[in-house]
């Protein structure tokens, strides 16, 4: 299988992998032939990009880093538990931020979000994830189709994916990766408190609009914080996960040193706990490669470009260099261009990577330099260090 723009599918191509709704249902299931119906539907519904099954990639089976039962069932507990500040606010949503403090403050939603199901599905689900983590020695690189309706609920099981394979090379205990799994579950809380439509719409925000969005974290802290099942691990990844190693960032403005986020590190008066700094990479790496109201998602190679120049400013050195071990800047059966070498302008797909060299994997080649098909040939690029590639979205 391989990875291919919604724009590009035509009727009778096989899905690949199943397209999961922001429900958690399955709209439509792998195996499926596509129709034009069907397409219209997954351009319709926001969908940028999809895996297909074809002749010449039925070997490249491309696995999640989750199973799909798990995948759903995250999805689905976020959403009900997003659902309950949600809907007790619905009357003040669109105040003023202080009032939205007050409403909080008042204690009714933490009353209802302490007793809910959901908040012990969030618990239990926390588990399975970490369970399924656990010792993987790569993760895929790729992360769940999001439209931006659905992008919150999605974004936050990403995020919490990346987040806990990082820490667990990192060497966390089992208790503090499902701690932190909690919290990432759960960051962008805060987000369901403020009008959607400045996520939504596309268009540019002004200062004022922005400032609001910024609140985000403070919000989802304060309607967490108390609650005893939550913990206090989680409710301050949730208050952190946008601050940056300047001092920068928001809510606090709190700093980084840029060194390994251990378990034992101290955590000084004024600095980030470590488990945020990780939290943080994981945010902006999930953000960049998935689309966006007013962008394309950027492709993997392009996201690690743009974090390096991040990197010792925003992004916690140590976490970049933690992911870049664990995370392919090509993943399998992503399609690429090669932009060097005998080849140059041809297309391929990528079937094989080297857990020694994730940035230079094995290239299956299916079209010439005008886009044409032609049979399929094997480059393998840690055994042709001339040839170089990009990632695309054909």
């Amino acid at each position: 299988m391989y990875r291919i723009s919604v724009d590009s599918l035509k009727p009778g191509m096989v899905l690949g992998k199943a397209i999961i709704s922001d429900t958690g249902a399955v709209l439509l299931n792998r195996g499926v032939k596509l129709t034009q119906f069907y397409i219209d539907q997954l351009k319709k519904l926001g969908y940028d990009a999809v895996f297909i099954e074809d002749p010449d990639t039925s070997d490249i089976v491309v696995e999640d880093d989750l199973n799909e039962r798990t995948r759903r069932k995250a999805v689905q507990h976020i959403r009900a538990l997003f659902s309950v500040p949600l809907n007790e606010m619905k009357d003040i949503k669109k105040s003023t931020v202080s009032e939205i403090k007050k409403s909080i403050e008042k204690g009714r939603i933490k009353e209802k979000l302490a007793d809910s199901k959901a908040l012990k599905n969030i618990a239990a689900i926390s588990y399975e994830i970490v369970d399924e983590i656990l010792d993987s020695k790569m993760l895929s690189g790729l992360v769940s189709f999001k439209r931006y309706s659905d992008f919150t609920y999605k974004h936050c099981v990403d995020v919490t994916v990346l987040s806990v394979a990082i820490a667990d090379k990192f060497l966390y205990d089992k208790t503090k990766l499902v701690e932190l799994a909690k919290g990432t579950l759960l960051h962008d809380i805060g987000r369901v408190l403020i009008d959607k439509s400045l996520y939504e719409e596309p268009r540019k925000l002004s200062k004022e609009e922005f400032e609001i969005i910024k609140t985000h974290p403070t919000l989802g802290y304060i309607t967490l914080k108390d609650i005893a099942d939550i913990g206090i691990i989680a409710a301050h990844i949730v208050y952190q996960h946008h601050e940056q190693q300047n001092g920068q960032g928001y809510p606090r403005g709190l700093k980084g040193d840029n060194t390994m986020p251990l378990p034992s590190k101290e955590i000084k008066k004024g600095y980030i706990m470590p488990l945020a700094e990780i939290v943080y990479a994981a945010n902006v790496y999930d953000a960049l490669v998935s689309p966006r109201v007013y962008r394309s998602a950027y492709t993997p190679d392009q996201a690690f470009f743009i974090m390096k120049r991040m990197a010792g400013t925003h992004i916690n050195r140590e976490v970049l260099k933690m992911m870049f071990e664990i995370i392919p800047a090509y993943p399998l059966g992503t399609t690429v261009i090669i932009s060097s070498g005998r080849y140059k302008n041809y297309i391929g797909v990528v079937s094989k990577i080297h857990s020694d060299a994730l940035s230079r994997p094995v290239i299956r080649v299916m079209f010439d330099d005008r886009r044409k098909r032609i049979e399929p040939f094997e480059i393998d690029l840690k055994e042709n260090p001339h040839i170089n590639i990009s990632g695309i979205i054909i």
